[in-house]
């Protein structure tokens, strides 16, 4: 895996899986508003600093801007994603109620500022642009369910598939599959370098998800968090 891979991870932030796609271009221009609750407001990242997320509403849509204490990191936004098997995915005293896609965000200024203290900020940092600088973004994609367990208010959950439920490694194998069946050209690393068609992409991420479902053993009950750095 790439090490900026896992700086991407750190964004959504998860802990550290491979995503299910890396781009170079976005796919979503915006999202849609989650129900309140479901995206944590304040995320520590292990470090003794607060990230904090804040929804911002666009003219067509919204998208949730993380913030460090420095600046901007990135932000994020989240589609849902139609037609999805909600009883196959496993989620312990409780159920799925909604998938989402979600695009992660971030430039090498804004990974900056969420590594600055720790032992990986020079190496990721550096490892996340191929010598265009500051201005080049990068995009990764992964799949959450808004999902409820007991009483408590829904949130949002990794979907993991595999027989340890270790990451999203099933679904990006079979998002590639997809990608080679429809048409989407992606380099020899996966990463998605030109958008030739939103709704084609968005089809190849969505029937890859659909089918690592299909051949069962998913779970979706990893929150929002951050590794320690």
């Amino acid at each position: 895996m790439k090490r900026w891979l896992l700086a991407f991870a750190l964004l959504l932030p998860l802990t550290g899986c491979k995503p299910v796609l890396t781009a170079r271009v976005p796919v979503l221009p915006t999202g849609d508003e989650l129900p309140a609750g479901a995206v944590p407001r304040d995320l520590p990242t292990g470090t003794g600093d607060t990230l904090t997320v804040t929804e911002e509403k666009m003219r067509v849509g919204v998208r949730y801007v993380v913030s460090a204490p420095g600046g901007r990191v990135g932000s994020i936004a989240f589609e849902p994603v139609p037609d999805i098997p909600l009883a196959r995915i496993q989620v312990p005293g409780g159920e799925a109620r909604a998938v989402f896609l979600a695009q992660g965000r971030v430039t090498q200024a804004g990974l900056e500022r969420l590594l600055h203290g720790t032992r990986h900020a020079k190496d990721l940092a550096r490892t996340l642009t191929d010598g265009v600088g500051a201005a080049e973004e990068r995009y990764l994609f992964a799949f959450f369910a808004l999902m409820r367990q007991g009483t408590d208010a829904p949130r949002l959950a990794l979907i993991q598939c595999g027989v340890s439920h270790s990451g999203q490694e099933p679904i990006a194998k079979a998002l590639q599959v997809q990608a080679a069946r429809q048409g989407l050209r992606l380099d020899a690393d996966g990463d998605l370098i030109r958008l030739p068609n939103r709704d084609l992409a968005l089809s190849v991420l969505f029937q890859g998800l659909r089918d690592a479902l299909a051949n069962g053993d998913c779970r979706a009950d990893l929150p929002l968090q951050l590794p320690d750095l």
